[in-house]
């Protein structure tokens, strides 16, 4: 498949799936994943995730931003691994168009409400697979 049809895949892929794995390493090294709501994915391949700005995930990508996310589709046993940087997003105005109105039981001042959090991925690269046909892809970033 060609790195254009792969990318068309992999964002109609994460589609399918409303939750994936966020993996970040924690103070002593260790991988450290949870489930996490997706947040639609672009054309940039950016991958975003919301949280609280004191959680543990937040002081673990400032410590080590490497970070991994991993979608995994039950019906077919297909999936894709996300490997990059994580980043703490500070942008007001990325925040707000990322912004989901069921979040304000979490956060009641909306998008500028203090502890809200946006995380972004940024792949270095991108792995999908097929499972039905054992083909692997990799998008290399």
């Amino acid at each position: 498949m060609s790195q254009e049809e792969l990318k068309k895949t992999i964002i109609a892929f994460t589609e399918s799936y409303p939750y994936s794995n966020l993996i970040t390493i924690d103070e002593t090294g260790t991988p450290k994943g949870r489930m996490m709501e997706n947040n639609p994915v672009g054309d940039d391949l950016l991958f975003y995730y919301a949280t609280g700005s004191q959680s543990a995930k937040v002081k673990e990508i400032r410590n080590n931003p490497r970070a991994s996310a991993y979608y995994y589709r039950p019906e077919d046993h297909s999936s894709i691994s996300v490997q990059g940087k994580a980043e703490i997003v500070t942008d007001e105005k990325v925040k707000k168009e990322k912004w989901k109105e069921k979040w304000s039981a979490y956060w009641q001042q909306g998008s500028t409400d203090p502890a809200y959090t946006l995380i972004r991925i940024v792949p270095d690269k991108i792995t999908y697979l097929d499972y039905a046909t054992h083909k692997q892809e990799v998008l290399e970033m």
